[in-house]
């Protein structure tokens, strides 16, 4: 079993795109956990914002990079993108997690220190790249866009607005420092971060590699997350529907000016990052008939193009930044 993991393993993520983008060297936790840095095309090389795009559980930066397009996005409006590195498992150093507090495999179970580890990032930016610390934002998919929802709990006065997708987590007993303004996107035909809650949400990376990578664990509805959040900011809970394309409905919260929430479900969609040319493992982008990438789309669902996650994303996140 352990071999077979590991040859499917390198086949999901061994052959990478190779991109002109930074790697930069960080060691933390008793780990080499580098991440990648995307400047953009044409933009001033200092005071850029920057966007943290973390990846899902079970993948790593390279392969968040890949699926989402945000080098793209971040050349369109210029601002930096980077890609942080999760926690590594001791058997394979490309299938990592993060330590989202109730979730996800190695990382929770070895307590790594992610929001340190961002932290440590955030300050390497500021240092190495001079960016502008008040525009940081954060988003994910799956296990990260739980990442990103611990990052607004655990670092209100550092991040200034969250983007997760695919994924959620408790927030209610959050301590902020000031309201994080939040854009959840969700699919309704999610396998893996139940759209409507649940006993079994999670383990789509382990009924795809045939290891346990995370179990199954219980969670709230997204919808459930995202009115959380909004009583955490102060908000009420009379919506307001902002968009309706093709599958796609947007709603916000009545909150003050600096305290927005949003809520996108993508009627269908399964777990996936909309918007992405999302064939599956590496391998399927150039053999998209092999029975790997099947397996892959009948885990996860199908996904959706009428919109983009990662200019849907930056399209909120521009809107604000922290008090100076």
């Amino acid at each position: 079993m352990i071999l077979r993991f590991i040859l499917l393993a390198m086949l999901v993520f061994a052959a990478q795109p190779v991109l002109a983008d930074d790697s930069v060297a960080l060691d933390w936790g008793g780990q080499h956990r580098p991440f990648i840095v995307h400047l953009p095309q044409d933009a001033p090389k200092e005071n850029l914002p920057v966007v943290l795009v973390l990846h899902g559980g079970g993948g790593n930066a390279e392969n968040m990079r890949t699926m989402t397009g945000m080098n793209d996005v971040a050349d369109r409006h210029g601002f930096i993108a980077v890609y942080p590195e999760g926690y590594g498992s001791p058997l394979m150093d490309r299938i990592r997690t993060w330590n989202a507090g109730v979730c996800c495999g190695p990382a929770l179970k070895k307590e790594s220190d992610d929001v340190g580890y961002i932290g440590a990032v955030i300050d390497a930016l500021i240092a190495q790249y001079k960016i502008d610390a008040s525009r940081v934002y954060a988003t994910g998919h799956s296990n990260g866009a739980m990442m990103s929802y611990r990052l607004a709990c655990e670092m209100s006065g550092r991040i200034a607005a969250i983007a997760p997708n695919a994924g959620q987590r408790e927030v209610a007993q959050c301590k902020l420092e000031r309201p994080v303004p939040v854009l959840h996107m969700h699919g309704t035909k999610d396998p893996c971060a139940l759209y409507d809650g649940g006993e079994k949400c999670g383990g789509c990376v382990s009924k795809f590699l045939h290891f346990n990578v995370e179990k199954d664990r219980s969670c709230l509805p997204a919808r459930t997350v995202a009115q959380d959040a909004a009583k955490l900011n102060g908000c009420t809970l009379e919506t307001e529907i902002t968009m309706q394309k093709g599958a796609v409905t947007c709603e916000k919260y009545k909150c003050a000016r600096d305290a927005a929430v949003e809520f996108c479900s993508i009627a269908g969609m399964g777990h996936r990052w909309a918007g992405a040319s999302d064939k599956g493992p590496t391998a399927c982008a150039s053999q998209p008939d092999k029975k790997i990438c099947s397996r892959y789309a009948e885990i996860v669902g199908p996904g959706n193009q009428d919109v983009d996650a990662g200019e849907m994303a930056w399209a909120f996140f521009s809107r604000f930044s922290l008090p100076k």
